[in-house]
């Protein structure tokens, strides 16, 4: 048996919305839990009537936007049915940007995000007197934004109702996200969270470095099953500036080892593997793999391999791979690769998150791109050799 995609299903499009960033999740061993980001695409509205050359701004998303929620479907372990989306509760004052999900040994779902706090242009000038780090334009996104903090939220009802956001402590040494007014709570997150051999969750963050250089990567650790968070030190950083760790996913390994996947910055999209032999205690430093993509989500399979997988957003090949690896038998850059998808017309596409299914299979949940460039959920399932 080949280690190879066996098919792809379109699981949700809707022309106005942009769809991306999912997260995915077992609830039964038949249904699957997706989160994923929806916002606005104004891209309908340019639209030109029939007969009409068209020029619908093919590249024309941003990452940003005042009314960005989360929304959950429930998926069939075969990818071939599908729920109506539900939307998440937002945060009465930002808005909600990638989602994380962890289904916890009780059955409790962790999930866990970060958010966005929208003003006006006129805000931009005091806000600079206040050293905020402003993000978007006016002219394209509708006004500034202001990073809000990384938080987490919980279910024990299989994700039909969520508590508040309850954000992460704050990093320690960090300069304020608005100085005097508002700390830097946690980190952005994207990348799963895990759950060690004792119960205790940890999940991982990314901020800019407090020198202003580049990106750093931190770890919280929750005793408490995600009601509260500490914060534990930073995962890896490059003070120097030559190297930024961002988007880090955590998995557990069940002798203790917790590894850090991370997306680099200045290393030409090269994976960056961070490893605990104490389960965050200590961390070695980081190693450089020859695995090209971002970001990556890792998921432990029953015979000991892990598989990750990862966008790649090269063209002419853009699309999602995975990659099949044995931690104690091999490096990771001599593990097997399988192209899932190679098609996109676009590489703003990707952010890819696994579960295992069926024995010798698992499905994969991602975005992707269609001919007119909306952005849309996909899904495949693939046969493990």
């Amino acid at each position: 048996m080949a280690f190879e995609a066996i098919s792809h299903h379109r699981l949700y499009l809707e022309s106005r919305y942009y769809c991306a960033f999912p997260a995915v999740c077992p609830l039964n061993a038949s249904t699957l839990l997706v989160l994923f980001r929806r916002a606005r695409d104004h891209r309908w509205f340019q639209r030109k009537p029939a007969g009409i050359a068209e020029d619908p701004g093919f590249d024309a998303v941003d990452h940003v936007d005042s009314r960005s929620h989360l929304c959950a479907l429930r998926v069939r372990t075969d990818l071939t049915s599908v729920s109506n989306p539900v939307v998440l509760p937002m945060h009465p004052e930002a808005a909600d940007q990638d989602a994380s999900v962890l289904r916890l040994d009780t059955g409790r779902l962790l999930l866990a995000g970060f958010c966005w706090h929208p003003v006006p242009p006129t805000a931009a000038e005091p806000l600079k007197l206040r050293k905020a780090g402003l993000l978007g334009s006016p002219d394209t996104t509708g006004c500034l934004f202001v990073f809000w903090g990384g938080y987490t939220r919980i279910s024990d009802d299989d994700g039909q109702s969520w508590t508040d956001h309850a954000f992460l402590p704050a990093v320690p040494g960090h300069r304020d996200a608005v100085e005097g007014l508002r700390p830097l709570f946690g980190g952005a997150v994207r990348g799963r969270p895990a759950e060690l051999p004792d119960g205790t969750l940890a999940l991982a963050t990314y901020t800019n470095h407090p020198t202003g250089r580049r990106y750093a990567s931190h770890l919280f650790c929750s005793s408490d099953h995600g009601a509260s968070w500490r914060y534990v030190g930073p995962i890896a950083a490059a003070p120097d500036g030559a190297a930024g760790y961002a988007e880090p996913c955590l998995l557990a390994l069940p002798d203790g080892r917790l590894l850090a996947f991370h997306r680099s910055v200045g290393l030409d999209d090269r994976l960056v593997l961070s490893v605990s032999p104490d389960a965050g205690g200590h961390w070695r430093a980081p190693e450089v793999v020859d695995v090209i993509g971002h970001p990556y989500d890792a998921i432990l399979l029953s015979d000991g391999r892990v598989l990750l997988v990862y966008g790649h957003r090269h063209p002419p090949a853009a699309g999602v791979r995975a990659r099949l690896w044995h931690p104690d038998h091999e490096s990771l850059a001599q593990a097997p690769e399988c192209v899932i998808r190679a098609d996109s017309p676009s590489p703003d596409i990707g952010y890819p998150s696994a579960v295992a299914t069926d024995a010798g299979e698992a499905a994969v949940i991602y975005y992707h791109c269609d001919p007119s460039g909306i952005r849309y959920l996909a899904g495949s399932r693939l046969r493990l050799d």
